[in-house]
């Protein structure tokens, strides 16, 4: 094929792992044929580099909710047109850690493993990722989620613990969107049920975890779960849907507010101004001073710079 399949492999993991979590499925499923690949394998290992060569400005945004002096002025990155709206609370503050996870069912071709998917954001954009195969195998899509959100939440205590140390402390419990009905419910009953007495001790930490009121599971629509992305391939329209969330091409609904709050301030403004004008011209337009403040519009932009995960 004229090339080398573990050289090609091990050149766009260094990307994925440091801000492109949009291939990071598609090459964990390549990750498994390593010593004997076939021509398909070949071709889409071919498609994935193509993708990345084609796509090398792309990196993961961060938005502030006020714009800062020092950094310098870059045009924001234009989802793609799908007329979607984020619908998770977590883009009401910059500083809030939320967390999507998901988990297909025995997608391992060798050993029926299910693959687990996890984003962490904050700021609007990814901070932390992955995509891996459970070690053990489940017996149902329920076990496969509630072990994908057990390990969700040692990430998310980890990043607490992190921020914390940064200043940006969580002051509320961290929510994890999760679109199984069965694990959720699993890990708000706070005690294990009869089908889930075979499951490792260490996956019911969560339960603890819960109680604690460190982090809380919230249900959310599969079409709106960005982990979605991080478990199997994807149709066209649906890949780039979760890949504007997670990379932060969409406005968090807090800057968005901010640009709001701008704009009516900028309209109360001009008809200010316009009052002044009129009553200058009543007065005959001499020895009549009225302060008017003078609005100054500063556009919001953005950033593109990569995670370390």
């Amino acid at each position: 094929m004229g090339f080398k399949y573990r050289q090609v492999i091990g050149e766009i993991m260094f990307p994925m792992v440091k801000c492109r979590a949009d291939i990071s499925s598609h090459v964990i499923f390549l990750t498994q044929f390593l010593d004997n690949p076939s021509e398909k394998h070949y071709e889409a290992l071919r498609d994935v580099s193509k993708y990345l060569s084609e796509t090398l400005d792309r990196g993961i945004y961060y938005w502030r909710p006020t714009p800062h002096p020092d950094l310098p002025h870059q045009p924001n990155p234009t989802p793609h047109d799908d007329n979607y709206q984020l619908k998770t609370i977590g883009t009401k503050a910059a500083n809030t850690l939320v967390a999507y996870v998901d988990s297909d069912w025995a997608s391992s071709s060798k050993k029926r493993n299910s693959l687990t998917g996890m984003v962490l954001m904050l700021a609007g954009g990814a901070i932390g990722y992955k995509t891996k195969f459970q070690p053990i195998i489940a017996h149902s899509s329920t076990e496969a989620e509630f072990i994908a959100a057990c390990d969700t939440a040692k990430m998310i205590l980890f990043f607490r613990f992190l921020l914390e140390e940064l200043g940006v402390e969580q002051q509320v419990a961290t929510i994890m969107y999760e679109d199984n009905t069965g694990a959720l419910l699993m890990a708000n009953a706070q005690q294990p049920t009869k089908r889930t007495r075979h499951i490792e001790i260490k996956h019911f930490a969560l339960l603890d975890w819960v109680e604690q009121d460190l982090l809380t599971l919230h249900s959310i629509s599969t079409h709106d779960n960005a982990a979605d992305a991080m478990t199997k391939p994807l149709s066209k329209q649906l890949f780039y849907c979760h890949m504007d969330t997670y990379m932060g091409y969409r406005k968090p609904e807090y800057v968005q507010t901010v640009q709001s709050s701008a704009r009516t301030v900028t309209r109360v403004s001009c008809s200010t101004r316009s009052r002044v004008v009129q009553a200058r011209a009543d007065h005959g337009g001499e020895g009549y001073r009225t302060p008017v403040r003078r609005i100054v519009i500063i556009y919001l932009h953005s950033l593109p710079i990569c995670s370390l995960v």
